[in-house]
């Protein structure tokens, strides 16, 4: 696995300090003005006509029909695109995040990027413990909305699919609330623990594309192991 855990990326440390304006913009990674996203946006959003309708809309999308890939194939720079992200129906949570915030501003919807690092508790158990240490995902990245005049976090990157087999908590949209990782598994066992914010980014920072790209060797050997093994989140 590459290991973000060696990169020291910050953005703004208050998502108050994000310029809204730019939460709007299209650009190399979120190219909502892609024919494709304008396709699929106006196919979500259609005949709603409520801000925060529209942004569950799109939230149970990307969530549900986006599915979370903890290793997915990687070809080149173009992996980060919006447009690509959609074509190919699966991504790990920095692609998710971009999708999502993509479409958002496709509807008018102000979105930006955060980052954290999170253990993950389950992975603890699973004999790649020693791959990942102390379980700890560096650099999770999610997308978070502006709305009613404040930032809320939307993580969308478990999707209901994986969560029913392996018994996970379902994450749901409800109006004006960030939606994080779960903290427990249905069980009452512990799966997510934010362990560090690394603050937020009003479009994806091309160096974690670079990073992975520089790596890839590396990402593709972790990759036959997760494929073999069926590790996920």
């Amino acid at each position: 696995m590459t290991d973000f855990s060696e990169l020291n990326i910050s953005g703004l440390p208050d998502a108050e300090r994000l310029d809204v304006e730019s939460c709007l913009k299209a650009d190399e990674f979120m190219d909502f003005d892609h024919s494709d996203i304008q396709f699929k946006v106006q196919e979500i959003s259609n005949g709603i006509e409520d801000l925060w309708d529209k942004a569950k809309a799109i939230y149970y999308f990307v969530r549900d029909e986006i599915v979370y890939d903890f290793a997915p194939l990687i070809r080149d720079s173009d992996n980060w695109k919006a447009s690509v992200i959609l074509k190919e129906g699966r991504g790990f949570c920095h692609q998710k995040s971009i999708l999502q915030s993509a479409l958002y501003r496709a509807v008018g919807i102000p979105s930006a990027l955060t980052y954290h690092d999170a253990i993950d508790y389950p992975l603890l158990e699973t004999r790649y413990k020693e791959r990942i240490p102390d379980g700890v995902l560096s650099y999770h990245g999610l997308s978070l909305i502006y709305m009613d005049n404040t930032w809320i976090r939307q993580d969308a990157t478990l999707d209901a699919g994986l969560c029913y087999r392996r018994g996970y908590c379902i994450t749901d949209v409800e109006r004006g609330k960030e939606i994080l990782l779960p903290e427990k598994i249905k069980n009452g066992k512990p799966h997510f623990k934010i362990q560090k914010e690394h603050g937020y980014f009003e479009s994806f920072d091309p160096r974690f594309r670079d990073s992975l790209l520089a790596h890839l060797p590396v990402w593709n050997v972790w990759r036959s192991f997760v494929k073999k093994e069926h590790l996920s989140m």
